[in-house]
């Protein structure tokens, strides 16, 4: 009998954190400087980058959660994809609408030269930004940072990594 009241009130301290859990949904413009070190070259690509997070966690004015995201971008008759999850951490500024977040992310990405075919590899991005509330639900992303690596294009296990910084900027919708 004692452990069913205790389980319910477990559960009962539990329900706030769930209830107030957050789904956003976001689009970036992305621009990214790829550095080829196995073939010593760089490549500045651009386009869409799509995500999808859910903050699952809220701790006063902290959040945590996973976030799931890919892009495919294009520059100089060449192409960069990836599809990243990772773990990300929000939190929110009292009495202005600024909302940071960083996380870590894994996943593939590779890159292609006109027809070929990709070259998928392992990556990992480290990424910051800062959203700022539009609206009730609507975030505009002021700007997010990215520094990533993937293992090495075209090569062996001795092949250099290929290191990825972007920078980006977009539209945040959230749903209660």
């Amino acid at each position: 009998m004692k452990l069913r009241h205790f389980t319910l009130l477990l559960l009962l301290a539990l329900t706030p954190s769930v209830s107030r859990a957050q789904l956003g949904i976001y689009g970036n413009f992305d621009a990214t400087h790829f550095r080829d070190n196995n073939n010593r070259t760089t490549n500045w690509f651009y386009g869409p980058n799509l995500g999808v997070y859910y903050n699952f966690y809220h701790f006063g004015p902290l959040a945590a959660g996973v976030d799931l995201r890919g892009n495919v971008l294009f520059g100089n008759n060449k192409k960069y994809r990836s599809a990243l999850i990772g773990v990300r951490v929000a939190g929110s500024v009292p009495a202005v609408p600024l909302k940071p977040y960083a996380q870590f992310s894994v996943g593939v990405g590779g890159s292609k030269y006109g027809s070929g075919n990709y070259t998928d590899k392992f990556q990992y991005d480290v990424i910051g930004g800062v959203d700022y509330t539009i609206f009730p639900r609507i975030d505009f992303r002021v700007a997010e940072v990215a520094y990533g690596r993937m293992s090495g294009v075209g090569g062996g296990p001795d092949t250099p990594s290929s290191s990825i910084v972007t920078v980006g900027s977009g539209i945040v919708f959230r749903l209660p």
